[in-house]
């Protein structure tokens, strides 16, 4: 009887922990990686008790798995058209546009010619290879074979590698670069406005504490 009486209480215990534990889960952009760890990390001099977990990838693939029922507590995607719709069809509270972007040209360094391999971000997932089909279709770039990343990230290492020759990435992944640089940061009026929307799931377990970190990320830059 006492070791069925502990088990009760060890079941109660979890279930207890289970219930109120503090946990909320981001889905965010993979552009958005280490500007997400940075301000996790400040905020956990706020509230240490809070564990946030990040869920990475291209805007389309998360916008989906939310649609599909993913266990999302904060949603933060760099194409606030997938934020506007995820709001119209009730899976999320609301979406607010925090952090802009640009767009760029990047180039290998062992690189020679001014033609080759273009990696882009897949258009039917990731916001990034939208923006730049886009200044593709605005420019007449010539000579160049097209691969697709599964997102911006990829992208980036494809270039890095050399397995690609240039890349069109966001800004902020630039400063990411080691064997690559910067040629060209294309002009706004090529592409549609780079915007990422952030919002709070409907099917949260967590919305006051999600609440809480929404707000510590109301203006803080990407610095």
């Amino acid at each position: 009887m006492g070791g069925f009486m502990k088990n009760i209480i060890f079941i109660f215990i979890i279930l207890f922990q289970s219930i109120f534990s503090k946990e909320i889960l981001i889905s965010g952009a993979a552009s958005l990686k280490e500007y997400l760890e940075k301000n996790i990390q400040e905020y956990k001099a706020i509230d240490p008790e809070l564990t946030i977990s990040l869920n990475l990838g291209g805007s389309g693939t998360l916008k989906r798995q939310l649609e599909q029922g993913g266990d999302v507590d904060v949603i933060f995607l760099a194409n606030r058209d997938y934020m506007i719709d995820l709001k119209n069809n009730n899976y999320i509270f609301n979406e607010e546009v925090i952090l802009e972007n640009s767009l760029v040209l990047i180039k290998n360094n062992n690189t020679s010619s001014n033609n080759g391999v273009l990696a882009i971000g897949d258009p039917m997932y990731v916001p990034a290879g939208q923006y730049a089909t886009e200044v593709l279709n605005n420019l007449p770039l010539k000579d160049y074979s097209l691969v697709h990343g599964k997102d911006v990230r990829s992208v980036l290492s494809y270039v890095e590698l050399g397995e690609a020759d240039f890349g069109i990435v966001y800004l902020t992944d630039a400063k990411l670069l080691k064997n690559s640089k910067v040629i060209e940061v294309f002009p706004t009026n090529l592409h549609k406005p780079i915007e990422y929307s952030i919002g709070i799931s409907k099917t949260t377990k967590n919305k006051e504490d999600a609440e809480k970190f929404l707000k510590f990320l109301r203006g803080k830059g990407w610095e």
